[in-house]
Parts: structure tokens; C-alpha cells; sequence
């Protein structure tokens, strides 16, 4: 090998590892994870799983312990061998009677699920809930994960090349002007009216600007409110972003959204054509794909900077 090539792939590396710390530093680090709280006891892997959110069950699969699962929530679809797995309701309303037959060890599921949470205790079965607030509770809660499940290392690899893909896409944007982004969690209605939208202290809000964009909605201390046309006229987003979260849209759903949003020309978004439909089956799921929503956006909000 060639000092040229010597020197070329030692480079690749120092900036890979720096990639890494820059973003642990940029995102990662500043908050405790919110709302994460573990009642796991057991000192033995659990090995009948039940995953109760979608976000959870992509984190076991992608830790890869998905042959210890026996089950998972009603909107679990990714990866497509999940849907093959007992549908067990949602945290919300979870199928008491499948639970019980399922004879799980350990549940794993999202936020407070206080009925779930008193379910489990009721049947003496071990519960760990993950706070998937923003991305630093992402990636502690992977690590959690990790730990009730015995795979410490896989949760270690997975979290740090979340980090630096990340990293990828923050350097990308580096330096350049942060538009002002309309996050729309979508579809919008005909009217426009009670649009749901993204606060601060969530991973929405958090990748918006990892992507290099600047929600006009950060002050609100709502993870997700409702704003009226009047607010939105006064904040004059640069850029309004829907996200759907079924999936690939349909280009005539994305020209149907577009035509609804020119009722508003005098937002400088639809003025200037900069209104965005991001349908992706990870797009509002707080998971280890969030790297591909957050490479999404920057693609959307810097168009000329090469991915």
C-alpha cells in the first residue's frame, strides 16, 4: 500500500472519530433522558419479549434480539419480520388476554403506560419503559435496552453509528443559513385549521435542527400544540415540512397538499414554492432510523449541497 493510500484512509478515520465527538457534543449531551424509568430486577436475559410501541420494537430488532420476541403493538410494521409476531394491542389498550398467554418475562414499552405498567405488576411480570422523548433519550434508552437484554455491546455499536450518521448530515449543513421550518405532523385538513406541529424538547424539534433548520415553534414548551393560522402568519416560515409517517406519498397526495397550502401565498414558504410532503415509515417513530429523517430534511431544506 502506498503512503498516498496510507495517509487517505487514516484521514477517513481521524474524521469519522471527530465526526462522532462533534455530534455527541452538538446533541447528545446537556439532558438527562426524559420521562425513562426501569423496573427490570432480573439478573438473566429475558427471552419471551413482548414490545409494546413501534419505537421499541425497532430498537430490539436492530439490537438483534428479535428472535426473543413473542410479541408486539398493534402498529408495530418495522422490520416487516416483526408483523409476523402476535399483535398484542397498544400500550393504551393492550390485549390483556394475549398478554397472559404469551407468558412474556420481560415488557418493554413507552412512557408512562400506567395501565400497562399496573398490568404488569398485577401478573408479576418484569416491565422497563423507555422515555423516547428527544435524541438524548433515544440513544439512552437504546442503551437500556441493551442492558435489560444482556447485549450491552450491540446497544453500544448501534448508538455510536447513530451518532455518526448524524454527525454526516450536521457536518453537511455546517455553516450554512438555518431556514425557518412549519413542521406539520400531517395530513392537514382542507381548511388549514388546528394544525399540529412540533414544540420544543422532543426528537422532532431536535432533528429539525441537526438537519440545519429552525423550527418557529421552539418556544413553545409544547412537545407537539396546535397553532392557528393567525400565529402562523405572524412566524413566516421559510419552509414548511408535512411529515407523514404511513410511508412513500403519492404524488398526486403531495400536489394535493400543495394546492391546499396556496390558499396562504403570502407565507414566504408557499410564495416561493418551498412547501414538502416527507413520507417515510420512520418519520415520526423516535428509533435507531432517525439518522434517515434527519439525512431527509437537510436534503429538503439545503437542496444544492450534495448528500
Amino acid at each position: 500500500m502506498s503512503k498516498r493510500m496510507i495517509a487517505t484512509v487514516l484521514c477517513a478515520l481521524v474524521v469519522g472519530v471527530l465526526l462522532s465527538w462533534f455530534l455527541q457534543d452538538l446533541t447528545f449531551t446537556g439532558s438527562e433522558a426524559k420521562g425513562s424509568s426501569t423496573e427490570v430486577t432480573s439478573s438473566s436475559g429475558p427471552q419471551r419479549v413482548i414490545c409494546m410501541s413501534p419505537a421499541v420494537t425497532e430498537i430490539v430488532f436492530a439490537l438483534g434480539q428479535g428472535d426473543r420476541v413473542v410479541g408486539v403493538s398493534q402498529s408495530s410494521e418495522y422490520p416487516p419480520e416483526a408483523r409476523e409476531k402476535q399483535d398484542c394491542g397498544g400500550f393504551i389498550n393492550p390485549n390483556a388476554e394475549m398478554l397472559v398467554s404469551l407468558r412474556p418475562d420481560l415488557i418493554i414499552t413507552q412512557g408512562a403506560a400506567a395501565d400497562l405498567t399496573d398490568f404488569a405488576r398485577a401478573h408479576d411480570i418484569e416491565i422497563l419503559s423507555l422515555g423516547l422523548t428527544d435524541l438524548d433519550s433515544i440513544v439512552s434508552s437504546i442503551e437500556e435496552a441493551g442492558k435489560a437484554l444482556d447485549c450491552g455491546p450491540e446497544a453500544e455499536r448501534l448508538c455510536a453509528a447513530m451518532r455518526l450518521e448524524l454527525a454526516r448530515v450536521s457536518a453537511r449543513v455546517a455553516g450554512m443559513r438555518k431556514p425557518r421550518v412549519l413542521l406539520v405532523i400531517g395530513p392537514v385538513s382542507d381548511s388549514l385549521k388546528n394544525l399540529l406541529t412540533v414544540g420544543s424538547g422532543n426528537f422532532l424539534n431536535d432533528v429539525l435542527e441537526v438537519s440545519g433548520g429552525q423550527n418557529i415553534f421552539s418556544d413553545l414548551s409544547y412537545d407537539y400544540p396546535m397553532v392557528s393560522m393567525e400565529s402562523l402568519m405572524e412566524r413566516a416560515p421559510e419552509v414548511i415540512v408535512e411529515l407523514r409517517g404511513e410511508g412513500k406519498v403519492a404524488p398526486e397526495e403531495v400536489a394535493r397538499t400543495k394546492a391546499m397550502w396556496s390558499a396562504m401565498p403570502a407565507l414566504p414558504a408557499v410564495r416561493d414554492g418551498r412547501v414538502y410532503v416527507v413520507g417515510s415509515t420512520y418519520a415520526l417513530i423516535p428509533g435507531p432510523r432517525i439518522a434517515g429523517l434527519a439525512d431527509e430534511l437537510a436534503a429538503v431544506l439545503h437542496p444544492t449541497e450534495g448528500r
